[in-house]
């Protein structure tokens, strides 16, 4: 995956709204790569032709493609001539640059916080599961799904990019393989009206077919049971990242999807009447550079998007929101984030409190920030070789849960994709590693927080 990253980044590099060509006229500038190093957030409406952007201040504007006009703020303006497109670069005249950066004063709002220089601590797994049965590059991203009778029979769901959907026991023992293609990233919710009842659904985006696939789980068994109707089948380049809301505001559900180009789409989910589940595509934008990690936030309402190699950005999940972030939580500048920015989770704590976790793949650890306000940086942990299980490294997906889970894991669980996976010194295929939220939560100074009773099917819709 990280060669296939390196080559989409480099290919990327001079397509949409990225850099300028060497001969691009003196007199015009790249809109993107020009706002981007000031700071500023870019995003492109594909439906519009229109380049949105945020100033660190928190101005607004847009440019759109072979229009002369400008909005800032509440004004319209005039650019000295049209934008234009050139090798797939949003171009403007530089004088509008210039124009745009000396705006820049006042307050920084874009970013969430001002963060912190990083906290490292250490901390070993527990339990690992089996290897998944393809070589290389396979496993990707797991999802935690809570056995509503027994919680110690929750199981964990986790993708294989060789083939499909394993589920394993806490034990790490595979139960159930289900061969659907190269499945990316999974997700899971609860109560999903379906068929009369309410059903707990995984879905997942698939990149055999560009599609997502939506699965029932068995409340019993945790076995899987396809609930596809018309499948939602991207427009996006290669679906990639994923994740669902449930919009506590509206009940509305929603999945979400991140593409290898910087694409993003949500579609609204819902019963199409025959017990299966169709989507209806709502909102759609595109950053400028790769981006996998993703997961929303359903009591405040809010959705995380990492883009790879440039920063956290958080955005309203709700699809009538707007296309440009509310701020940017931190920055792959190599001073608690290091490229690649992978798997986001977020440990649901207390009256609204918790943590935001991120995998820093460049640098084999994972960032804690917290989880309300304004998303302030705590520590960074590793998880190391220990007397159970190796570390890990090169971390793709990731998940937690602050729910006890039986006497394996009483005080909630954090799970991580390994990418060398060594046992008795032969590296073997890949895995997942499984740690109690408390090795964590103490090993952190000061201490994190540990609640063992935030059901994710009774969660509370917060004010922001």
């Amino acid at each position: 995956m990280k060669l296939l990253k390196q080559t989409a980044v480099a290919a990327f590099a001079a397509s949409l709204l990225l850099q300028a060509p060497a001969w691009a006229a003196e007199d015009y500038a790249p809109l993107r790569e020009s706002l981007q190093k000031a700071g500023a957030s870019v995003v492109w409406d594909a439906s519009t032709k229109t380049a949105a952007f945020k100033l660190l201040n928190g101005t607004t504007g847009s440019v759109t493609l072979d229009k002369d006009e400008y909005k800032l703020g509440s004004k319209t303006g005039k650019l000295r001539a049209k934008a234009k497109l050139v090798d797939g670069v949003t171009q403007v005249p530089s004088d509008f640059i210039e124009q745009l950066i000396s705006d820049q004063t006042g307050s920084n709002v874009l970013d969430a916080a001002k963060q912190k220089d990083e906290k490292l601590v250490s901390v070993t797994a527990d339990v690992e599961t089996a290897a998944v049965e393809s070589g290389s590059d396979a496993a990707d991203d797991p999802a935690i799904w809570v056995n509503p009778k027994d919680p110690s029979k929750s199981t964990l769901l986790a993708t294989n990019k060789g083939g499909g959907i394993l589920v394993y026991d806490l034990a790490g023992q595979e139960l159930y393989s289900y061969k659907v293609g190269k499945v990316n990233n999974i997700d899971v919710r609860y109560d999903f009206p379906l068929g009369g009842k309410k059903v707990d659904i995984a879905a997942a985006t698939n990149r055999s077919s560009n599609s997502v696939e939506f699965f029932a789980i068995n409340q019993e068994t945790g076995e899987l049971t396809n609930i596809n109707g018309d499948k939602i089948k991207s427009k996006m380049h290669e679906v990639y990242g994923f994740s669902l809301y449930h919009s506590l505001k509206t009940g509305k559900f929603y999945a979400l999807i991140l593409g290898k180009e910087g694409e993003f789409e949500q579609y609204e989910i819902l019963d199409n009447g025959s017990g299966k589940v169709n989507g209806k595509l709502v909102r759609e934008f595109q950053l400028g550079t790769i981006a996998e990690g993703l997961v929303a936030d359903d009591e405040y309402g809010y959705m995380y998007l990492a883009e790879e190699n440039v920063a956290i950005w958080k955005y309203d999940a709700e699809p009538d929101n707007g296309i440009l972030p509310i701020a940017r939580v931190d920055s792959a500048d190599g001073t608690r984030l290091t490229p690649d920015i992978e798997g986001l989770t977020l440990y649901y704590g207390k009256d609204g409190t918790g943590y935001l976790i991120a995998s820093n793949q460049g640098e084999s650890r994972y960032a804690i920030y917290k989880r309300e306000g304004s998303n302030d940086y705590i520590s960074s942990f590793v998880i190391a070789d220990g007397s159970q299980t190796d570390g890990t490294s090169v971390t793709d997906g990731i998940d937690v849960l602050s729910f006890g889970l039986g006497d394996k894991f009483p005080n909630g669980l954090f799970v991580a994709q390994d990418d060398e996976n060594i046992t008795d010194g032969k590296t073997m295929n890949q895995n997942f590693k499984l740690l109690g939220w408390d090795k964590i939560a103490e090993a952190v100074d000061p201490k994190l927080t540990q609640v063992t009773n935030i059901d994710p099917r009774k969660l509370i819709k917060r004010n922001r």
